[in-house]
């Protein structure tokens, strides 16, 4: 499990890449950056990317949570993966 910010944004980054099959180095992801404008995230695409962050990080998304605009950038979906690790989601 990732702990250090930047650990976590790389590490998000990596299953981004992984789940997306996404043609780009994930350290080439900048954490602003859309990935629904930049690479065509939508909602199926979704769906599996949020599986690799629950099974990699040992956290569970409610149905609620799973809104483009919740995972549209890595500072996003960090904010989420951190709020649930800490508890505070």
């Amino acid at each position: 499990m990732a702990d250090a910010p930047g650990e976590l944004h790389k590490r998000i980054a990596e299953i981004v890449v992984e789940r997306l099959f996404l043609a780009v180095a994930p350290e080439e992801i900048a954490p602003d950056e859309s990935l629904t404008l930049k690479y065509g995230v939508d909602s199926v695409r979704l769906f599996d990317m949020v599986v690799g962050m629950e099974d990699d990080f040992e956290i569970t998304f409610e149905d609620e949570e799973l809104t483009l605009e919740n995972f549209d950038s890595l500072a996003r979906i960090a904010a989420k993966v951190a709020a649930k690790q800490a508890g505070n989601d």
